[in-house]
């Protein structure tokens, strides 16, 4: 099937506001391909979801040591607005590769209640947006659409010609938020794209309930102090994240202010580098954050991102004979946005992944 032109939107009642079925288009009205190019992209339901698969027509002709790239959008948008993004990484990556290079699909599909999946629009807003059960619902989202990429994984080769041999992840806030969890959870995922999204759920997340003065901080001196366990953060809550969430899983006990220490005691390297060997080793991540982000602060990822770095650090690190990369470039003009700097950076070190360059140690931790 070859790009198109047509458009479907979802209507207040889950009906299609188009008589066309949105296996017929890709691309809403909204996104536009021409800054980027056309490419071939293709509907399947595996699963009972609708996934978009693009560039299948630009491969070679062997279809051998075939990249996937899986692109996950962001809060309150659907799939087709990474329409844009799948166009652009193969075009970079077929205008730069030689001959014996591998080929570069992308699929896409809808985040858990968004787009085709919607089930209720309010389960997609924050506190001060009304909704009281915003930290539960964003959590179980991005982590719920981070086990359907583990899924969809396993039976995308059942629909395609030709059996993808290298998975990468990307995405953009929330979408980015789910990558890092696809990555870290999912050993066939060897490299990550996270454009404006944190590791660090617990204090994304009691940062946003302060600023946004909701009542479990307002009542403490100083604002906060009682959030953690609170009904807007219960310990349910609090218990998948210790167990899935980056910084719950490699720092510990959240709420300890200890736990960025960035050398750990020797027991604490003994505890986590059987972890880091089985949810890192050998990985590449690029991670993209905007300077002026307030949904998204780089102030509350950078303790993660400093405490990985040092774990990482070629020169002495505890944890840097595995293999894993990390860079971490910061837009210092940008907001919540994929900025047109991210986009090069992301198509730059798409590119350099896939030819099997190692990461530029320079540009870790930039600003640009």
């Amino acid at each position: 099937m070859a790009a198109g032109s047509s458009t479907f939107t979802w209507g207040p009642n889950l009906t299609l506001t188009s008589t066309k079925s949105p296996f017929e288009s890709p691309l809403p009205s909204t996104h536009s391909f021409k800054h980027a190019g056309s490419v071939s992209w293709e509907r399947k339901n595996i699963a009972g979801l609708l996934v978009t698969v693009y560039g299948s027509e630009e491969l070679p002709a062997t279809r051998e040591n075939v990249t996937c790239l899986w692109l996950l959008h962001g809060r309150g948008d659907t799939q087709d607005s990474m329409s844009f993004v799948a166009a652009a990484m193969i075009k970079a990556w077929n205008s730069k590769k030689h001959a014996g290079d591998g080929g570069l699909i992308c699929v896409c599909f809808d985040q858990r209640n968004h787009g085709s999946r919607m089930i209720d629009n309010k389960a997609n807003e924050s506190w001060n947006g009304g909704n009281p059960t915003h930290g539960p619902d964003m959590y179980s989202l991005f982590t719920g659409t981070a086990q359907d990429v583990s899924q969809l994984i396993s039976l995308l080769p059942a629909y395609l010609p030709f059996r993808p041999t290298n998975h990468i992840c990307g995405g953009v806030s929330l979408g980015a938020h789910a990558t890092w969890h696809a990555t870290l959870h999912d050993e066939r995922i060897t490299a990550a794209i996270i454009i404006i999204g944190c590791a660090d759920y617990t204090r994304l997340m009691t940062d946003r309930a302060i600023r946004g003065k909701l009542s479990s901080c307002t009542a403490t001196d100083p604002p906060g102090r009682d959030f953690l366990g609170s009904q807007d953060f219960p310990p349910s809550l609090l218990e998948m994240i210790r167990q899935r969430d980056p910084a719950g899983l490699l720092l510990g006990e959240l709420d300890d202010p200890k736990a960025h220490t960035l050398e750990p005691s020797e027991g604490e390297k003994a505890r986590l580098r059987p972890i880091l060997k089985e949810k890192l080793a050998g990985k590449k991540l690029l991670v993209l954050s905007g300077g002026k982000d307030r949904l998204v602060p780089y102030e509350q990822s950078e303790p993660f991102l400093t405490w990985l770095k040092h774990a990482l650090d070629k020169n002495g690190g505890w944890f840097n004979d595995c293999g894993t990369e990390l860079e971490d470039i910061l837009d210092p003009d940008a907001r919540h946005e994929y900025s047109q700097m991210m986009r090069r950076e992301t198509e730059r070190w798409l590119c350099d992944v896939m030819a099997g360059k190692q990461s530029d140690v320079k540009r870790r931790n930039s600003k640009i």
